[in-house]
């Protein structure tokens, strides 16, 4: 039987009811080296987002694999703007992929609900995720949207009562976000619900130097950037 939940109060202006989830485990590949660790004009991008995106929520949470928690924690501030609590959530292994990631943030968060975006995500827009926020059913256990007909699994709010789906999957060996999907209540936020919101810009990341150059112009930051 799937549970049913309640709906938290949607207040214009107002903290969401959710802690933000930056998730940080990847090794960064394609970019040379960890995403984490990404400096942009002298400041981490990681900072570029607490400065943006913090302030809508109750709570961060940064979600990462076990070798970088230690030079995390020497780089995070005490809180995040507006004043924000900042914790770190760490995987169990390093070699789980991203649903781990998502575990160890559900199972730390203080809010019943966590919104996880990924740490190369510095354009999300706050017009489209609390429009996603307010689109929330009494069934929902995940609120994501589907663009080009493929759903994407960040950004994306999921609720703490996932965690019990979430560990089946990884004990199946699944590793993708999407693997649980099939277990839990889903709310699909259709590209028309978004039509007159920025929302493509809102759901691009950093994989590759030329995507950093290309977000930089959006943000408006200035080079140099480089991989710490």
């Amino acid at each position: 039987m799937r549970m049913r939940r309640c709906i938290p109060r949607v207040e214009p202006g107002a903290h969401m009811d959710a802690s933000l989830v930056i998730l940080g485990g990847g090794r960064g590949t394609r970019m040379g080296g960890n995403k984490l660790f990404l400096s942009v004009g002298g400041r981490f991008l990681w900072e570029v987002m607490l400065q943006r995106m913090a302030p809508w929520f109750r709570e961060v949470i940064m979600s990462v694999g076990p070798r970088d928690v230690g030079p995390l924690s020497g780089l995070l501030p005490p809180a995040a703007p507006g004043g924000v609590p900042i914790r770190v959530a760490v995987d169990r292994s390093e070699a789980l992929g991203p649903l781990e990631g998502l575990r160890s943030a559900l199972a730390e968060a203080r809010s019943g609900w966590a919104f996880a975006v990924g740490c190369d995500m510095p354009l999300v827009q706050h017009a489209v995720v609390r429009k996603m926020w307010s689109l929330m059913e009494s069934r929902s256990m995940v609120i994501c949207a589907r663009l080009g007909g493929f759903l994407e699994p960040l950004h994306a709010f999921y609720s703490t009562g996932c965690l019990p789906a979430v560990d089946d999957a990884i004990s199946r060996g699944e590793r993708r976000l999407k693997g649980f999907y099939h277990q839990v209540e889903v709310t699909v936020v259709e590209e028309e619900s978004l039509r007159y919101l920025p929302y493509r810009r809102s759901f691009l990341g950093v994989n590759t130097p030329k995507d950093l150059a290309d977000r930089l112009d959006q943000l408006g930051a200035a080079p140099p950037w480089v991989i710490e």
